[in-house]
């Protein structure tokens, strides 16, 4: 997700670096003005929840503890593709939700800021960051005072949550994390962004509505008697299969599904420097002889997204969230996820590996950089080997 316009996102891979270093200098100057002026900025910061349990007068329980999994093999073409993502994608940390008097979450970025001022770095950390003084937050050193909250606050959101997979895999997931916290009270309240309409439609399907929520959109501020903090079961794309199945049988119950045969091509529509297909006119009159049709999953209430994946027999889609749909992909379906040139990011592989029965392949157009890195994957765009896609949809038939 590059929010830079389309002409710009080419630059993303040398922007980004340049605006957190930036951030990292600006960062101690804005803490200081803040402070000095009353102003609501984190003045320290802490590793962990249990830290700043420790430190506040809370508590933190142990809910999962690490875990290793193992996957089945990565196959696609071309064959033997190096990822472009180095990370270890299947080992977990522990999972965990604190209990922190007075603590607050703060900003766009959904920054948990403990009851002694201190940003709580593993459940806070932003994309392309590795330290907390690089956080975004620092950017702003005198946001709204917080809305003050009674009773048990539960934080679902997190940052990224605008994002359809993010807010799947980052937000509603921790609902799974409180479900499974022996010992835990049950919050009064939920902190989570209703801004958008798959946003509303998600938290009903979870049975959370208006009432029980607390909407972050509206409330970017927050301070609660006591911050009920569910870590995210990842925050790295690593797609845990425990999480994987808990989405599966919360949210396909409540939606009607036909028999799985339907042939699905998922667009991403034509905005440059995004994972755009290139030839998508091309592909698609290719794929309609075979049967397939396009569904654009951004017009698509949240049903018709879970009930369209969930009845198609085969999915050819590039890279991109609404692949988080693959969730509720039926035992037996197949997916073929399309990459730029060169590019192989493991996500939703990562995701496959966690469906019963779901068969996937990669396809990466020939040539291309050698392992390029993510933020240079996200923003370059598809062609098509039309040839190489009728092999493997002839190996997945």
């Amino acid at each position: 997700m590059v929010r830079l316009p389309p002409a710009l996102r080419p630059l993303f891979p040398y922007l980004k670096p340049a605006w957190v270093r930036a951030t990292q200098v600006a960062a101690p100057v804005l803490q200081r003005v803040s402070a000095r002026r009353g102003g609501w900025l984190p003045t320290g910061s802490v590793a962990t929840v249990e830290d700043a349990a420790a430190t506040t007068g809370g508590r933190c329980v142990t809910v999962r503890p690490p875990e290793h999994v193992a996957r089945i093999g990565l196959a696609g073409d071309p064959a033997g593709l190096p990822l472009s993502d180095r990370s270890d994608g299947d080992h977990f940390e522990r999972v965990a939700v604190a209990e922190l008097p007075r603590g607050r979450v703060l900003g766009p970025h959904r920054v948990v800021v403990s009851g002694r001022g201190d940003l709580v770095w593993d459940v806070s950390w932003y994309f392309g960051t590795t330290r907390p003084r690089q956080h975004p937050v620092f950017l702003n050193p005198f946001p709204a005072p917080p809305l003050d909250v009674d009773g048990r606050l539960a934080v679902l959101a997190s940052r990224g949550d605008a994002n359809y997979y993010h807010f799947l895999f980052d937000v509603l997931a921790r609902v799974g994390v409180l479900e499974q916290a022996a010992g835990v009270d049950a919050p009064d309240r939920w902190y989570a962004p209703a801004a958008t309409s798959f946003q509303r439609e998600l938290l009903a399907l979870m049975g959370i509505g208006p009432d029980q929520l607390v909407d972050a959109a509206r409330h970017p501020h927050v301070r609660a008697a006591t911050l009920v903090v569910p870590t995210q079961p990842d925050m790295t794309e690593k797609n845990p299969p425990w999480v994987v199945q808990y989405l599966r049988e919360r949210l396909l119950p409540q939606v009607p599904v036909g028999v799985p045969t339907r042939r699905i091509y998922v667009t991403r529509g034509a905005a440059a420097n995004n994972r755009a297909v290139l030839d998508e006119p091309e592909l698609m009159a290719h794929l309609a002889d075979r049967g397939f049709e396009m569904v654009d999953p951004g017009w698509l209430p949240v049903t018709e997204q879970i009930r369209a994946f969930a009845e198609a027999s085969l999915i050819v889609a590039p890279h991109g969230a609404a692949l988080a749909n693959l969730t509720f992909a039926s035992p037996g379906a197949a997916v073929v996820e399309l990459f730029p040139a060169g590019c192989l990011l493991p996500d939703f592989w990562r995701l496959a590996c966690g469906v019963p029965g779901l068969r996937y392949r990669y396809l990466s157009a020939p040539g291309g950089p050698r392992r390029p890195s993510r933020q240079k994957s996200i923003v370059r765009d598809i062609e098509v080997d039309l040839l190489a896609l009728d092999r493997l949809l002839a190996d997945l038939a």
